[in-house]
């Protein structure tokens, strides 16, 4: 099942990457960067593949991004790899995402052999779920039709939801989410 949401928050996020590959945070642009790094967990285990956005309050800056990795840590960068985040205050959007097994995902047709029949199978994908499902167990495909499941809870995909927010001050930043079962979170910076 595709919500609309998810999509709002891909939409952000591929957003924050036209952004990151456009704008300039050298030194020359008047903007001030920190270094900032942390671990997010769910229900006290680490959150094992995903995306975590720092978008700052100030509507001129530069979101930062960054992947979660498999021990649930994460590097955030906005112009260069690691370089950080820019100054000031930041609201926050996590992505925690589960690739479902093969078993899990229907066979997609090559896009190249097959364009007609992959589109209809991507589109199936989006709006027939593959296996039983719980009401909560929302699931993303990407443009190659690979399944994920989304592990954390939906509100907080977008800034504009997850009421999460974090102060990237000078120097270097060490910052942990931990996110309940029901999407409240508490962070030590």
């Amino acid at each position: 099942m595709r919500i609309q949401p998810l999509a709002t928050a891909a939409a952000l996020l591929a957003t924050a990457a036209i952004a990151l590959a456009t704008t300039g945070c050298g030194s020359g642009n008047g903007l001030s960067l920190a270094k900032v790094r942390g671990k997010v967990t769910y229900k006290g285990e680490p959150v094992t593949f995903g995306t975590i956005m720092f978008q700052p309050e100030n509507p001129d800056a530069p979101p930062a991004a960054g992947s979660i990795g498999k021990d649930g840590d994460f590097v955030l960068s906005t112009e260069d790899p690691g370089d950080g985040a820019v100054i000031g205050a930041h609201r926050v959007a996590i992505i925690g995402l589960e690739e479902l097994a093969q078993a899990d995902q229907a066979a997609m047709p090559d896009p190249e052999k097959s364009p007609r029949e992959y589109m209809m199978a991507k589109a199936k994908a989006g709006t027939t779920p593959p296996r039983a499902k719980k009401e909560d167990d929302s699931t993303y495909t990407d443009k190659s039709g690979k399944v994920f499941r989304i592990t954390i809870p939906t509100k907080l995909n977008q800034t504009s939801t997850s009421d999460l927010k974090v102060d990237v001050t000078s120097g270097s930043n060490y910052v942990e989410i931990a996110i309940d079962e029901d999407g409240t979170t508490q962070v030590k910076s």
